[in-house]
């Protein structure tokens, strides 16, 4: 909350925050040439998982962890929106430790685009065209384009008027970008927020802001589209002087099921795991 000096007090006998504590979540629009670093690690830490190959079932443990960073540069804006964003994308990867009857595997994956700078831009019809910067995208390349979500508005997530700490409201799960990314379709559910109090973090106001809910919808993958539901404890620091979110940490648990094309085989799969992860955001 604001400090509030004791001269203050004495001169004007009441806070100075009393005539107006209430709070823009929405903060400002974006603007050209507004630059920002993300970073973002999510573990699924000890999952079951089933798979079923020809009527055999072969049963493990499984972490994963997925690590991304990406530069963001707002080449244009129409009003509160972004009409074309430039994303370098740093890292993108994935590593999986399994177990299976007492034997160790592990697996280090890179994304096809990490190194890649892409370009993200609305058509007339309202779609994301999405491109390299440099050269032509590879078939997989172009596969890992189409997964991608455009840097829509976010203002529907939060409250149109100034709200005061405590406040809560619901959003559809489907709005969520921040919890859903780039891999799911179909998205359902209901979340529900919480303003939870106001922080000061590198010297900034940001309003810490816990979303709580279950979620279920479509995982995007060219071997197929198994169901996934999500149900998470997340809370987000919010700098309302730019509208970036700072800080985040999630928590909760994630179950993933359905069939995979694997060559001519097909699979079935099942998954059930903890969700932990943390994210941070800054201008460059």
């Amino acid at each position: 909350m604001r400090c509030l000096s004791l001269l203050a007090v004495l001169t004007f006998g009441l806070p100075a925050f009393a005539a107006d504590d209430t709070y823009d979540l929405r903060g400002p629009a974006p603007k050209k040439g507004l630059t920002i670093v993300r970073q973002s690690t999510l573990k699924i830490k000890d999952a079951d998982v089933t798979v079923t190959v020809m009527g055999q079932k072969i049963e493990l443990k499984q972490n994963l962890v997925i690590v991304n960073e990406d530069e963001d540069e707002v080449l244009e804006v129409k009003g509160r929106d972004i009409q074309k964003l430039q994303t370098k994308i740093k890292k993108d990867t994935v590593n999986t430790a399994s177990n299976i009857n007492g034997m160790e595997m592990k697996e280090d994956k890179s994304g096809e685009l990490e190194g890649e700078t892409v370009i993200t831009e609305k058509a007339k019809d309202g779609k994301w065209k999405k491109s390299l910067l440099d050269g032509k995208p590879t078939d997989e390349q172009v596969k890992e384009l189409d997964k991608r979500a455009g840097p829509e508005n976010d203002d529907e997530l939060y409250p149109e008027e100034k709200v005061k700490v405590g406040h809560t409201w619901t959003v559809d799960a489907a709005k969520m970008k921040s919890l859903t990314g780039n891999s799911f379709t179909d998205v359902t559910g209901k979340m529900k927020q919480k303003f939870l109090k106001m922080e000061t973090i590198n010297g900034e106001e940001c309003a810490a802001i816990e979303t709580t809910g279950t979620l279920k919808g479509k995982m995007k993958d060219d071997k197929g589209t198994p169901d996934v539901e999500m149900t998470v404890v997340a809370t987000s620091w919010r700098n309302l002087k730019t509208g970036i979110e700072v800080k985040g940490t999630i928590t909760g648990t994630i179950k993933v099921e359905g069939t995979l094309k694997m060559g001519d085989e097909d699979i079935e799969m099942k998954l059930e795991g903890k969700l932990e992860g943390t994210g941070s955001s800054k201008l460059k």
